[in-house]
């Protein structure tokens, strides 16, 4: 119903709006295609798709998508070619803690003449790299119902090689120097594997310099946060993804839960026990931006995830990172497979971790500490490490 919402707001050019059904925003023709939330008319299908393994959703929805896909492609997401139907804003990596926050002013300059050249340069590569990602989904989308992957496939080489020659440097480093104090361009690079060999390691050992510098705390915005947890696992920085999952400090998860969150709020500081509310002008107390840590600790605290080669957890990835600060971790995932069960504990330094997978499944399973995966059918199993 709600991708329906999104086809009915969909404007002739093919701009999906921040928001659908059209309300307090949306509702103008200037308020079209913000950056990481416009991508929902792709990103949403995608999940669903590989959460269920229904083609359905794909094919209510191709038509538009592939409108979509083709309004990003022919403006490579420039904010300046489509700044008719953005009003010249966007939300990006909205109220995050970096140089170049959103929503805080500090993106604009001090005499007050305006929005930073920086700041252009960082919503252009934020958008290439949604333009990169929805690329790659379409392609999924294409092959799991018959057609074109071809067409997606190139757009997601264009894509990457114009974000390669635009933003960085054959070093790792970014073309706009603020992006390297910054940890939300990092990750987008990581993530799409931008950068690789000497670069690749030269972006890390920066990454990780910026979370020590920060007392390990996140600076992450909606946008940063979204990818934040799983790109820290991908590329071998799980402990870090660890203490950010355990920080207390503001900003962090716990800061929120020792300050009263039952839910996740839109801002780390909603409301505090010593200062009382945060910032009311913009204050929601259940908000799901941040609630996507919840992803990783399915994923990597349980280490339970779909396969996209067999979506609907027809083919499971198993690949539990255990950290002994949690003890133990009982999980069950009542997935579109069947119940899946993921249980470990310590016992002195041994690991202990019993998984279930259900009738007509198989996963892939991948241990603690290895690379190789080891292909499971269906049953109960133990193993001791």
């Amino acid at each position: 119903k709600w991708m329906r919402d999104m086809r009915d707001t969909q404007s002739p050019t093919g701009a999906y709006p921040g928001v659908a059904p059209l309300a307090q925003y949306g509702a103008s023709p200037t308020d079209m295609n913000r950056l990481g939330w416009s991508d929902a008319g792709v990103i949403v299908p995608w999940v669903v798709w590989k959460q269920f393994g229904d083609t359905q959703i794909i094919d209510e929805n191709w038509a538009a998508m592939e409108k979509y896909l083709n309004h990003i492609n022919e403006t490579k997401y420039d904010h300046h070619a489509l700044s008719a139907e953005n009003g010249n804003y966007q939300w990006a990596d909205w109220l995050s803690y970096e140089p170049l926050e959103s929503c805080s002013g500090r993106h604009t300059a001090k005499d007050g003449s305006g929005t930073l050249p920086e700041t252009y340069d960082y919503w252009n590569y934020l958008s290439a790299n949604y333009w990169l990602i929805d690329a790659g989904m379409m392609s999924d989308m294409a092959r799991a119902t018959g057609r074109d992957a071809a067409k997606y496939e190139a757009m997601a080489a264009q894509a990457k090689q114009y974000i390669l020659d635009k933003f960085l440097n054959a070093d790792g480093e970014f073309k706009t120097a603020i992006f390297n104090t910054m940890q939300t361009p990092a990750l987008f690079a990581l993530k799409n594997k931008l950068v690789e060999g000497v670069a690749k390691e030269n972006m890390m050992k920066r990454l990780r310099d910026n979370f020590a510098e920060h007392g390990n705390c996140l600076q992450t915005g909606f946008l940063g946060t979204s990818i934040l947890m799983p790109t820290l696992t991908e590329n071998g920085m799980s402990d870090i993804a660890y203490e950010l999952l355990f920080q207390r400090k503001n900003p962090s998860w716990l800061y929120s839960v020792d300050n009263g969150a039952t839910t996740i709020w839109e801002r780390w500081n909603s409301y505090m026990l010593d200062k009382g509310m945060g910032p009311q002008g913009m204050n929601s107390f259940n908000h799901y931006a941040y609630g996507c840590v919840c992803e990783w600790m399915w994923e990597t605290m349980a280490g339970i995830s779909a396969d996209t080669s067999e979506p609907g957890f027809k083919r499971i990835i198993m690949k539990p990172i255990p950290d002994k600060r949690l003890e133990f971790v009982n999980a069950e995932y009542n997935s579109a497979a069947g119940i899946i069960k993921s249980s470990w504990k310590y016992e002195g330094d041994q690991w202990i971790w019993d998984f279930a997978i259900p009738e007509g499944a198989v996963a892939l399973v991948t241990l603690p500490g290895e690379s190789q995966a080891h292909e499971y059918r269906a049953g109960s199993y133990q193993i001791v490490k």
